[in-house]
């Protein structure tokens, strides 16, 4: 009987230690179920990660190569605005409407192109001054034009072309032409050919405005003034519509060469050793110089032959030439234009009737 239970129990201790034998497989493929899961969910991060980043590098757009002036970069490209042309839109190609008080307009920031069609239509308010202030203009001399019509359409006076260099009027004088339109609008149309191209145009405009500002020399003022218009108002010492000239160019030298009288003529005074409109020229001097003399209006003259006339502030000024009659003849002499045209028309006319009378 002990032998038995002996045998009994050594079986028993066999079967447990069967039974636990067992135990530590089912533990191993539980523990790969646990890292099958765990493989799963870190795969599963990954490819949640994956798509997160795909999302957030379609939805930054593309960068374009270059910049755009006159538009904006869409996915690497430029798309540009109404009437601009261009990988860059740097080419003015079609039409523009302006209506604030004051801008500029362009052709582009580069050289325009070949063929090129830009028109602009400036709109101020019916009857006002409108001013143009070509600030850069270069184009291909006689066949690259800028038409500019006082009004809103072609069929408005052509008040202006410009084709070639624009430059400042004289040496001494820094001074930009100037266009100025009176309907309250201004229409501006740029046209190139195909052989050649420069570096185009820069344009400021501004409505009802004094011009050039008054040149810094003065105040822009708007009474007194017809229809509204401004004017400028300029400061002591200096004259002319935009305040750009002056009575006594660089003081008259004051004080060794000369002074500037206001109360008077509102001119330079030279000292005895100097001469000129701006006591600049020694005495004496191998420079000529211009001078505006003091003549009364001439009544009745003789006729003359070879000389030289020019009109100035209302006067015609006729100067030298040949008189065939001896008389109280002067070299230069000046007559209101108005009176000695509506006198020698009306002596023309009296003088064709007496003609056609006679005749029959």
């Amino acid at each position: 009987g002990a032998l038995d239970v002996a045998s009994s129990d050594s079986t028993a201790g066999q079967g447990a230690r069967l039974c636990l034998g067992a135990r530590p497989a089912e533990g191993r493929r539980a523990r790969n179920w646990i890292y099958l899961d765990v493989w799963k969910t870190f795969l599963g991060a990954l490819i949640f990660i994956h798509l997160v980043q795909q999302a957030d590098s379609s939805a930054v757009p593309k960068q374009c190569d270059k910049s755009c002036f006159s538009g904006k970069c869409v996915n690497g490209t430029c798309v540009c605005d109404h009437g601009w042309d261009g990988d860059q839109c740097q080419h003015c190609q079609g039409r523009f409407k302006l209506t604030d008080l004051s801008g500029s307009l362009t052709d582009g920031p580069v050289n325009y192109k070949y063929k090129t069609k830009c028109t602009w239509l400036i709109e101020g308010y019916p009857n006002t001054e409108l001013r143009l202030r070509f600030n850069h203009f270069a184009t291909e001399c006689s066949w690259d034009h800028m038409y500019v019509y006082d009004g809103d359409s072609i069929y408005a006076p052509l008040i202006a072309v410009f084709s070639g260099l624009v430059v400042p009027e004289t040496r001494r004088n820094e001074t930009i032409p100037e266009v100025m339109t009176t309907s309250g609008y201004a229409l501006l149309h740029f046209f190139s050919d195909a052989a050649y191209n420069l570096t185009g145009f820069n344009i400021f405009y501004s409505i009802n405005s004094c011009p050039n500002n008054c040149s810094g020399h003065g105040r822009c003022s708007a009474a007194n003034s017809m229809a509204g218009r401004v004017y400028c108002e300029c400061e002591e010492y200096w004259k002319g519509e935009a305040c750009d000239i002056p009575y006594c160019k660089h003081n008259c030298g004051s004080p060794d060469h000369g002074y500037c009288d206001l109360t008077g003529e509102k001119l330079c005074v030279c000292n005895d050793s100097w001469q000129g409109p701006d006591c600049t020229l020694t005495v004496p001097s191998t420079e000529a110089f211009w001078v505006l003399p003091s003549i009364k209006p001439s009544t009745q003259s003789l006729g003359r032959a070879s000389h030289r006339a020019l009109v100035h502030s209302g006067l015609m000024w006729v100067v030298g030439g040949y008189s065939f009659n001896y008389s109280n003849y002067h070299m230069v002499l000046n007559s209101p234009i108005k009176h000695t045209l509506i006198n020698w028309m009306i002596k023309s006319l009296k003088k064709f009737l007496h003609l056609r009378s006679s005749s029959f």
